[in-house]
């Protein structure tokens, strides 16, 4: 009960904190500051990627809203995902979860991140941390807090999106999203969708895999329950993760 309080205490937060009637992506001209750059740098790298990932296969179970389908899962080194279930529409489905889940995982060297000026916003107190902003095409806006992104902000072709991690899990090695709040919004800046995402991992031979997501996601008055289990998770050889995928 005290975990799913506190769930509840910051999900409120990261809705209220929304609820401002300034918009918070409005254009702007920023002028590229290196201190702003550095510390958006540095909570960049704070968080856990694969590096030399090799590509993994996992048995995977999926329940939407009470329907289940079991079948396996595959990640090739390059973050292809394959999926393949008894349910082909949830499989399809699945397989769009998936590929996002493994993009965000991928070593940073794959993201080729636009290159634009990276300048502070006004210095405020924030319970979110420090804002920064990027002049890229999607007036994208973070907040850094205890060098972690804690927030992040950016327009969408319907409107614009708000990204918000609820909770981090440490390692070693840096931290990974646990709970993290997603928000739509339309072009009139009306609330579309509400999706939170709860994530569990496990450590595979110095790889952070995933062992469990639920979804649960609120649109048009209807909320939606879904949850990805993970068993048996197995590394790929090298050999078979330098072979193309089809």
């Amino acid at each position: 009960m005290k975990r799913q309080s506190r769930w509840i205490y910051r999900l409120c937060v990261a809705i209220l904190l929304l609820a401002v009637p300034v918009h918070p992506l409005h254009a702007q001209e920023i002028r590229d500051d290196a201190e702003a750059r550095t510390l958006l740098e540095e909570a960049r790298r704070r968080v856990v990627v694969w590096d030399h990932f090799p590509g993994f296969t996992a048995k995977l179970t999926v329940d939407r809203d009470g329907n289940r389908s079991g079948g396996e899962l595959t990640v090739l080194s390059s973050g292809k995902v394959q999926v393949e279930l008894q349910d082909r529409e949830t499989a399809e489905w699945a397989g769009r979860i998936l590929k996002s889940l493994v993009n965000h995982r991928l070593k940073l060297d794959t993201h080729k991140h636009e290159e634009a000026p990276i300048g502070f916003g006004p210095e405020d107190q924030h319970p979110q941390g420090r804002l920064v902003k990027k002049g890229d095409r999607a007036s994208s806006t973070y907040r850094i807090k205890d060098r972690q992104i804690v927030q992040v902000n950016q327009k969408t072709e319907k409107g614009w999106l708000s990204l918000n991690v609820l909770e981090y899990t440490p390692t070693l090695h840096g931290s990974l999203p646990k709970q993290v709040a997603v928000f739509q919004f339309d072009e009139k800046g009306s609330l579309a969708t509400s999706t939170v995402f709860t994530d569990e991992y496990v450590e595979v031979e110095s790889f952070w895999l995933p062992r469990s997501r639920v979804i649960i996601t609120a649109q048009g008055g209807k909320i939606e329950v879904a949850r990805l289990q993970f068993h048996e998770h197995r590394l790929l050889p090298k050999e078979a993760a330098r072979t193309p995928g089809p």
